[in-house]
């Protein structure tokens, strides 16, 4: 079944909650789109989803902005990029122009010091990027750890450093792989102790070396990119039909609740009083 008629109308609404700057709306949208992209075959209504996505953070911090002119202008480059959102376009031509967006947006991301003190230095990122990656793949035994943040970790460094020095479309294509595992791996949290260790073990490893060899391979090819980003994003929406984003709370035990003695609670009300008069004074 084609489904874009729906994704146009999910871009549409999107659209509207960006012109009224209702960035946590955008990011509901972009959710539902990438949640109505799993019924097609199509990895370029994910794509768009996905890009919306990161469209909503990025302009959700822009916000805060005291320059209303450099806000302005800088949502500009938003509202061009959306308007120009077109599904027939070939996937190449979809990454280009979602890449073309970052690197138009990026000067409003700096602060006035890194404006000051940083050029464009796309070869740096790439470096960089690159030993992060193997890093990641190297080290991915880490990802068992409960209180690991390392996929968490190497994207805020690959923002810092995109946002500083530029990069090029590889390094927007491992950035954006590594927010969608990111967005899966949560889920793993959800599971006892064997089961999250089986499916770290059967599917986020597998997927981390999925990655590092589509970017480092031979050669790049953006429609691959493109599959497997949607893979990663399909096990993510379904997780998120399991789960849905529960709060992470841990029950206390009624009888495990330490009980305040009639003794104590008078030692409290004296104090408090105490203190209260001091102040009076």
């Amino acid at each position: 079944m084609d489904i874009s008629d729906v994704i146009k109308q999910d871009i549409s609404a999107a659209y509207s909650a960006f012109q009224n700057d209702d960035f946590k709306n955008l990011n509901m949208f972009s959710n539902r789109i990438m949640a109505n992209a799993i019924f097609s075959d199509d990895p370029r209504l994910v794509l768009i989803g996905f890009y919306l996505k990161g469209i909503a953070g990025i302009y959700g911090d822009l916000k805060a902005l005291e320059d209303i002119t450099a806000y302005s202008t800088a949502k500009s480059h938003g509202d061009s990029y959306i308007r120009s959102i077109n599904l027939e376009s070939d996937i190449k031509e979809i990454w280009q122009q979602y890449y073309n967006f970052r690197v138009r947006i990026r000067e409003y991301e700096q602060n006035q010091h890194e404006k000051n003190s940083y050029k464009e230095n796309v070869e740096f990122t790439g470096f960089a990027f690159r030993w992060l990656m193997d890093k990641l793949n190297e080290d991915k035994d880490v990802l068992f750890k409960d209180s690991n943040q390392f996929i968490r970790g190497i994207i805020n460094e690959m923002n810092r450093i995109f946002r500083v020095h530029g990069g090029g479309l590889l390094d927007l294509y491992a950035i954006s792989l590594l927010k969608a595992l990111e967005l899966y791996y949560a889920y793993t949290a959800y599971f006892s102790k064997a089961e999250r260790k089986e499916i770290i073990l059967k599917s986020i490893l597998p997927y981390v070396g999925d990655i590092h060899k589509t970017l480092y391979g031979v050669s790049v090819d953006p429609k691959k990119v493109s599959i497997l980003l949607q893979r990663i994003i399909v096990d993510w929406r379904l997780s998120f039909i399991y789960f849905m984003e529960r709060p992470r709370l841990v029950p206390i035990e009624a009888e495990k609740i330490p009980l305040i003695s009639e003794e104590t609670k008078k030692k409290i009300s004296d104090s408090v009083s105490k203190a209260l008069k001091e102040e009076v004074k």
